[in-house]
């Protein structure tokens, strides 16, 4: 029998390594959507609420983020998600979280009644909703900041304290040359770290989890400390 190397043993410690910082999620199930106000679920947990334009890759994001196809619906028409979704999460060995879909904007075919009542609804959501944790604020790699994006981060801003984080979606439609100069700008324009990711080759999900159960986790253990008080 042939005796491992050095080098083939320190290379089998790296995958170990690497695949222990994968997040795995033992749960994750659709429990709601709200098309009004009062259909929204009763808080119940941390909620990290999830925002984009129409056509920028969310569903797929969730979908990698999850690890489960279909979970989050995509589709070929932009606008489809026309209600706030809410999914119940459990991350394995770690918290139970809720992820909310929230309605995409910019390329909707919607009428300004309806534009104005997602609005409105957006809008209450994240202002007033006690249990929204973190906000990812997603942004096309090829398209960068545009003034939607730019509006929805200073709008978040005015509930201080609260974590915005920005995915840019569709990374490998770039070439490699391109990808880190094209974060570097993106990340100058919103103001706030990005994490790069990719739904076809699942670039960037372990850094966007890590940031998210940092804050959640954080909160957490507050919560707890507090109720020993």
């Amino acid at each position: 029998m042939a005796t491992p190397t050095k080098a083939s043993a320190a290379h089998e410690r790296s995958d170990r390594a690497g695949k222990a910082k994968e997040v795995r999620i033992s749960e994750a199930e659709f429990t709601a959507g709200a098309q009004k106000r009062e259909q929204i679920p009763a808080p119940k947990g941390p909620e990290i609420a999830f925002a984009g334009r129409s056509n920028v890759g969310k569903s797929s994001l969730l979908n990698m983020m999850l690890a489960r196809k279909g979970l989050a619906r995509t589709s070929r028409t932009p606008g489809c998600t026309r209600q706030i979704n809410f999914f119940d999460v459990a991350v394995a060995g770690g918290p139970k979280l809720v992820f909310v879909d929230l309605p995409g904007y910019g390329y909707a075919k919607v009428s300004k009644a309806e534009s104005r009542d997602w609005k409105k609804l957006l809008e209450s959501y994240l202002q007033e909703r006690t249990t929204l944790e973190a906000v990812v604020v997603l942004v096309d790699a090829r398209r960068g900041v545009e003034q939607e994006e730019q509006d929805l981060v200073e709008f978040l801003s005015l509930r201080q304290g609260l974590p915005v984080f920005v995915a840019v979606t569709k990374l490998d439609k770039l070439s490699k040359s391109e990808q880190k100069p094209r974060l570097a700008q993106i990340e100058k324009q919103a103001g706030v770290k990005v994490v790069g990711t990719s739904a076809e080759s699942g670039a960037g999900r372990e850094e966007l989890w890590k940031r998210l159960l940092g804050v959640t986790t954080h909160r957490l253990d507050d919560r707890e400390s507090a109720k020993l008080v």
